[in-house]
């Protein structure tokens, strides 16, 4: 049976769509249907791995692939253009298959491609393909090249220009650049046309006002036990719950730090900010505690505030028989960076540092600076309060009791006087009171 035989029985077994166009060779004649009639929508072939077309079957023998590609189109409707450049033939043996799977099956095993342009599928060579696809971007990119630049100019009320110039870079074509004056905090910006649009966008979006966190610090210095009581007046909710043994109570503490330690960081919450100025008032009465410093600062949301109680050292520095002085910090410094969640709740990164001079040890007269430091993150309600602690301050002093007169006698002298070393370690506690501002 001839090629033109095998195509007309195919077209009248399988055939049940209408005539498709395709690109016709020199002296060749395209079949003609009564199915043509229908004028229906012509298919276009699915994404490679998925197979929707209906099944058709084939038996050719060195068939041109020109006549291949126009039997396909005659059984699936397909239109196609074929472009010259597509030779060679093939021997195939398919039944029951989907027509879109042979396609495809034949553009690979040929290294052919095709084009989808509109409801007409181009086929072509690899070759073709890439060689059309690097002329238009050539061209594309001479039509970029040769395309004006537009200058506009945003001047920013919150955000600093600088740092929304930085944001912006990535989003600038080759053609673009971003200057800042620093004087007016104004952007100015050079771009095509079509990206400046979309840059000044950006830029607005940038230029949001920051809600601010007010932070309320009360920095504390008080004996161990005064944690211990402080959490059983206020009940804070945080460390180990222990239970009397008598009355079958919880109460809850502050967990417990090795007093060697310089620091070992202690978290708390509570929220009744009134009852805890009360208790640091009544614990200040009987010695218990002291109050260091009460600041108030307020803070940009994501931005860091730092509270510094402490002094600095000078340094005597020789150089090039040159001599200057460098100071030192040694204090205690809070470092707050807050952050506003979805929720209106306050997630803190605090960084505690405790930097002492330890004048029993001393280079050349300077005192060493012993330097303690943690850092934490916790999340605290709007108007709640965190509790830190764990850095506690040795203090050693000495008392002498003698008798006056007695106690100056030669050997017998020892008897009338006393001498006492007391050692006294106090913690350093934070409270820290979050409350956010519109």
């Amino acid at each position: 049976m001839n090629n033109k035989i095998l195509l007309t029985a195919l077209m009248v077994i399988v055939l049940p769509f209408p005539f498709l166009i395709a690109a016709e060779a020199p002296g060749a004649t395209l079949p003609t249907s009564t199915s043509q009639a229908s004028q229906l929508q012509r298919p276009t072939p699915p994404p490679s791995g998925t197979y929707t077309g209906e099944p058709i079957t084939l038996d050719l023998v060195n068939v041109e692939l020109f006549d291949f590609f126009r039997i396909v189109s005659e059984l699936s409707g397909l239109n196609v253009i074929i472009d010259p450049d597509v030779k060679g033939t093939i021997t195939i043996h398919v039944e029951s298959v989907p027509w879109d799977q042979v396609f495809e099956t034949v553009l690979k095993s040929h290294g052919l491609e095709k084009k989808i342009e509109g409801n007409v599928v181009r086929i072509l060579t690899k070759e073709r393909l890439r060689a059309e696809e690097e002329l238009t971007q050539k061209l594309k990119r001479a039509a970029f090249l040769a395309t004006d630049t537009v200058t506009v100019t945003r001047r920013l009320n919150y955000a600093k220009a600088a740092d929304t110039a930085r944001a912006l870079e990535k989003q600038l074509t080759e053609r673009g650049q971003i200057n800042v004056d620093e004087r007016t905090n104004t952007l100015i910006i050079s771009d095509i046309a079509s990206q400046i649009d979309t840059l000044s966008n950006l830029a607005s979006l940038l230029d949001a006002p920051e809600r601010q966190v007010e932070i309320e610090a009360r920095v504390i210095e008080a004996t161990t036990n005064f944690s211990r009581d402080l959490g059983v007046q206020l009940g804070l909710q945080v460390g180990n719950t222990t239970r009397d043994r008598n009355s079958g109570s919880g109460t809850v503490t502050l967990p417990a730090t090795d007093p060697t330690s310089s620091v070992g960081i202690k978290i708390g919450k509570l929220v009744d900010t009134v009852r805890l100025d009360a208790a640091i008032s009544a614990a200040e009465r009987r010695g218990e505690a002291r109050i260091l410093s009460k600041p108030r600062v307020s803070a940009q949301n994501n931005a860091e505030a730092r509270i510094i109680q402490g002094s600095r050292i000078p340094i005597p520095v020789t150089q090039n028989f040159t001599t200057t002085v460098r100071f030192e910090e040694a204090a205690l410094k809070l470092t707050v960076t807050p952050q506003i969640t979805d929720q209106n709740t306050i997630l803190l990164k605090l960084k505690v540092e405790n930097n002492v001079p330890d004048f029993t040890i001393t280079v050349l007269g300077i005192p060493v600076i012993l330097i303690s430091e943690s850092e934490t993150r916790v999340l605290v309600e709007n108007g709640g309060t965190t509790v830190l602690g764990g850095i506690f301050v040795d203090s050693n002093r000495d008392q002498k009791n003698a008798v006056p007169g007695l106690s100056s006698l030669p050997v017998v002298g020892n008897l009338f006087k006393r001498q006492l070393r007391q050692r006294d370690t106090r913690e350093i506690l934070f409270f820290i009171t979050t409350r956010i501002r519109s």
